[in-house]
């Protein structure tokens, strides 16, 4: 029994044992599953925090893209500016420098174009010139007798500039030629109607004369007849410049005394007085032993009873004509 007790003690001491070493055992399993657990939840916390802080990583990391996408599209953005401004300079320069080169062929165009215009409307101005010029030298040649004249007035209405200067100098001969010819025809005709006292013949072919620009001779010795003429004929406004420029310009002229002495009596007509008397003064002394020294001192004697204001007495005489047709005007005294 005692052992039996003994055995049953031992084995409740052995089970208690064993059961304060489960218990143990169990405490510490227990304390480990506490752990393990703390440890899952710290590990689960760590997970958690390192889940936030790669997630926070991931969202910064998509910041990041979203930035570097923004900063590169900015980027290629600016560049297709750039390159769009620049392309548009380029053409814009391009475009700037294609229109100064087409307005400046676009000038010379119109220059040449003006020039060819300028020098067409040249030509035919030419070619008209020539043509005029051809048919004015016909006039002065084909013509019969006076009739050559209407080729030297054409001439005058001609523009010569556009002629070569062989062809102006032949119409100038021609012209001054056919003046010479046909002028030198009239003075004489002029003169021979002088000398048969007809007036009227005389003014008008030394009037037709004197307009085609005779030699300096020739010119005074028709104003003598043409002034002579005109005082005859009691054309004292007329005769006067005439027979004023052979009495200024003729100084050795014989018949010089008989023109002053008519250029005094139209001085005194056209009421010239004071000029009138002193060619009678002029006469008086340079020709003192004139044949018409007294006619001198009466038309004086008159013009100044005109310029007194009283009644003109019936003048000296004059001649109808002169003495006797002049010689050859010569020059005027230097």
């Amino acid at each position: 029994m005692r052992e039996s007790y003994e055995v049953a003690s031992s084995r409740k001491m052995s089970m208690a044992a064993d059961k304060t070493e489960i218990e143990k055992e169990l405490s510490d399993l227990k304390r480990e599953v506490i752990e393990a657990r703390n440890l899952v939840i710290k590990t689960d916390n760590l997970l958690k925090n390192l889940h936030a802080e790669v997630k926070t990583v991931g969202k910064r990391q998509d910041d990041f893209q979203k930035r570097q996408w923004i900063s590169s599209g900015a980027a290629y953005i600016a560049f297709a500016v750039i390159c769009v401004l620049g392309a548009v300079g380029i053409s814009s320069a391009r475009a700037a420098s294609a229109n100064s080169e087409r307005e400046r062929l676009e000038k010379q165009v119109a220059e040449v174009t003006a020039s060819t215009e300028k020098q067409r409307t040249e030509a035919a101005a030419i070619s008209t010139a020539q043509r005029q010029a051809a048919e004015v030298y016909k006039l002065m040649t084909t013509l019969p007798g006076d009739e050559r004249l209407k080729g030297v007035d054409a001439l005058v209405k001609l523009d010569t500039s556009k002629l070569t200067t062989l062809e102006r100098q032949a119409l100038t001969d021609r012209a001054d030629l056919l003046r010479r010819e046909i002028g030198q025809a009239a003075f004489e005709r002029g003169k021979s109607a002088f000398r048969r006292n007809d007036m009227e013949s005389t003014v008008k072919e030394l009037s037709r004369f004197i307009a085609m620009n005779p030699d300096q001779a020739d010119l005074l010795d028709a104003s003598f007849f043409l002034g002579v003429a005109q005082n005859q004929m009691r054309k004292h406004a007329e005769a006067v410049p005439l027979l004023t420029q052979f009495v200024e310009q003729d100084k050795r002229a014989k018949t010089r005394d008989y023109a002053m002495l008519l250029l005094a009596h139209s001085l005194q007509e056209t009421n010239q007085l004071d000029r009138a008397a002193d060619m009678c003064r002029a006469g008086i002394a340079e020709y003192p032993n004139s044949q018409f020294a007294s006619q001198f001192r009466g038309r004086l004697s008159t013009v100044k009873r005109l310029a007194a204001g009283g009644p003109a007495e019936a003048p000296a005489v004059v001649p109808a004509a002169a003495p006797a047709a002049p010689p050859a005007a010569q020059p005027p005294a230097q």
